[in-house]
């Protein structure tokens, strides 16, 4: 039987309460619940300790995290994209040119020849 991404979230977050943290503040919950979801050989207790403290926030690791997504999204504005909605230049509206951080009620799509 496999268990799902909301079931192993609930368990981490279950026995991260019971030892009397905030579950969210101390461990990356969607992250460890992602890769036991995907690796359901991890259902043991000492493997499940194993792989929450493997995604557990520290800021080594959070700094490691903002420094990739900083370069992602620079980048993006560095090829004409927008680091903003994270949408890549050749995706930009053809109408007007400009991302998904704008509206476009007065843009008309091109008709195909």
């Amino acid at each position: 039987m496999t268990q799902s991404f909301e079931t192993f979230k609930g368990e981490i977050e279950r026995a991260l309460s019971a030892c009397g943290v905030d579950p969210h503040e101390w461990c990356d919950v969607n992250a460890a619940a992602s890769f036991m979801a995907e690796d359901q050989h991890t259902n043991a207790p000492d493997e499940f300790w194993t792989v929450v403290r493997r995604h557990r926030r520290t800021p080594e690791r959070e700094a490691a995290i903002d420094r990739a997504m900083f370069l992602d999204d620079l980048e993006l504005e560095l090829t004409g994209g927008c680091g903003l909605c994270g949408l890549e230049a050749d995706w930009m509206c053809i109408a007007c040119g400009r991302c998904n951080c704008d509206r476009h009620d007065e843009c008309t799509r091109p008709t195909t020849e």
